[in-house]
């Protein structure tokens, strides 16, 4: 028999452990300065004017005009000193809304979007009777029927709430009723 030599170096040896280097300690911060506000109120993003671009057609412009339509908010005018019967009030706030014309409305005529022009929203009660008019008969009835029954969900919404957003006209005020 031979000797048969066993190397136990190679069976036992440890493995090789590679340490990574320690990492170097960021340099100190610098020291706090005072923060400096401007003298003048800073425009807030929100408070930016966006810019319009010039109308490509009379008929945009149109558009345009009619569905961004607010209505003056005018003062009485006080001329008392030549006759105190003149005092005149000129148009101005509109008068309060009314929750049931605008629910009966949404209910009966919600598909045509008369509830939504009653109450100030002008851009959504337009588009609403322009889908109506003109896709109505082009998706036969599809689309009117779906006017019909969003009309008719927001006039429930309507009639049956007390606060919140369908408690209130365009212009954040309360219906009365």
């Amino acid at each position: 028999m031979t000797d048969t030599y066993l190397d136990l170096e190679d069976y036992l040896e440890r493995p090789v452990v590679t340490r990574v280097p320690p990492r170097r300690t960021p340099p100190p911060a610098a020291p706090c300065t005072a923060v400096r506000y401007p003298a003048e109120p800073v425009p807030d993003l929100q408070d930016a004017v966006p810019v319009m671009a010039e109308a490509r057609s009379h008929w945009s412009a149109l558009v345009r005009r009619v569905t961004s339509w607010r209505p003056r908010r005018v003062a009485l005018t006080d001329v008392s000193s030549s006759d105190p019967a003149v005092l005149v009030r000129l148009p101005g706030r509109p008068w309060p809304r009314s929750r049931v014309l605008a629910g009966l409305l949404g209910v009966f005529l919600g598909g045509l979007g008369l509830h939504a022009l009653y109450l100030g929203h002008r851009r959504r009660g337009l588009w609403m009777l322009g889908t109506t008019l003109v896709l109505g008969p082009l998706t036969l009835g599809v689309a009117a029927l779906a006017m019909g029954v969003w009309g008719f969900t927001e006039g429930l919404l309507v009639l049956g709430s007390r606060r919140g957003r369908f408690a209130r006209d365009a212009w954040g005020r309360q219906l009365r009723g």
